[in-house]
């Protein structure tokens, strides 16, 4: 009866907790977020552009699989980020092993990066 109970327990508790590649996919989305955010503005400090290729870095389990800029999608990841804010904004759609993705957008202008959503597979 007692392990009864605890296999109930456990599989409540487990069927509540999230997804470990879903969390993977949260913290690299994040850490994307963060590194266009640092870019963009050490371009604005330093008065040059800065190069940033947005697949680098990205961790096991998670990839690249979109870079659209202004509506285009771009081929190598590499994202060019002025000393002007940028007039185009850019998005990046990262996937997981499992299907799922996640859309970093740095939008045009000065603002900073931002996870937008996350979408079952």
């Amino acid at each position: 009866m007692v392990l009864v109970v605890i296999a109930l327990a456990a599989g409540i508790v487990m069927a509540r907790l999230p997804h470990a590649s879903s969390l993977r996919l949260q913290r690299e989305g994040g850490r994307l977020a963060d590194r266009l955010s640092e870019a963009r503005e050490r371009a604005i400090v330093e008065g040059r552009p800065v190069r940033v290729d947005v697949a680098d870095g990205l961790r096991d389990g998670v990839c690249l699989e979109t870079l659209d800029v202004g509506g285009t999608v771009t081929r190598p990841p590499m994202l060019e980020l002025g000393s002007d804010g940028d007039a185009l904004p850019a998005r990046a759609t990262l996937a997981d092993e499992n299907g799922a993705r996640l859309d970093v957008l740095l939008p045009a202008g000065f603002q900073r990066a931002r996870v937008l959503s996350e979408a079952a597979p």
